[in-house]
């Protein structure tokens, strides 16, 4: 199984959690949630030539698949114990790291789960999910933070629609209204259904 298509199902896992997130928090824009309603950039785990990395890919591909499907059940120990075997063998495979992170800051584990995202980052920092999720966490703790980590977000990925509306929200609390409008507009222009989600008025 190659690293995209490990990557589509990941996303596939993850975007039913977003969208109810977004819609239950987008005015308030402080839980966690990922989306996948719009496309992302993401890079496939670097491959080495040797028979024996070869044969390592196998085995973390099919953990990585056995990780998603115990995620999908929500049992989350045994997902995370499958992602912890996946960088026992490949410590710098990111899909393993953002997974984990994923299921921390499902379950609350802010910390935990910006830790997880930043080796993610470190191992490939165009992933996009992994930026968003850090994003989400940072707004309440270093809205200017999350700002600039939205910003790097639109500028690798110019159609990611509900990254221009967290953005806009976060600017809108801070009172950037003008920058707030402007990032609002950019996304409902991507996608018209997020015109529903409306910008805090501010004083």
């Amino acid at each position: 199984m190659s690293g995209m298509t490990y990557a589509k199902k990941n996303h596939a896992l993850i975007s039913a959690a977003v969208l109810a997130a977004v819609a239950t928090a987008a005015v308030a824009c402080s839980s966690p949630s990922h989306t996948t309603t719009t496309s992302t950039t993401t890079s496939s785990p670097p491959a080495t030539g040797t028979p024996a990395s070869v044969t390592n890919g196998g085995q973390v591909a099919s953990l990585l698949q056995s990780g998603l499907t115990q995620a999908e059940g929500k049992k989350w120990s045994a997902a995370t114990t499958i992602f912890q075997k996946v960088l026992a063998i490949n410590p710098s495979n990111f899909y393993a790291d953002y997974d984990l992170g994923w299921i921390a800051q499902s379950g609350g584990g802010s910390s935990e789960a910006l830790s997880y995202y930043k080796k993610c980052l470190a191992a490939n920092a165009a992933y996009t999910p992994a930026m968003y999720n850090e994003a989400i966490l940072l707004e309440t703790t270093d809205p200017q933070q999350a700002i600039g980590v939205y910003q790097k977000i639109v500028s690798i990925d110019p159609k990611a629609a509900t990254a221009y509306l967290r953005l806009a929200l976060v600017q809108a609390e801070r009172g950037d209204i003008t920058d707030a409008r402007t990032n609002d507009a950019k996304a409902v222009s991507i996608d018209h259904a997020l015109s529903k989600y409306k910008l805090p008025a501010k004083n």
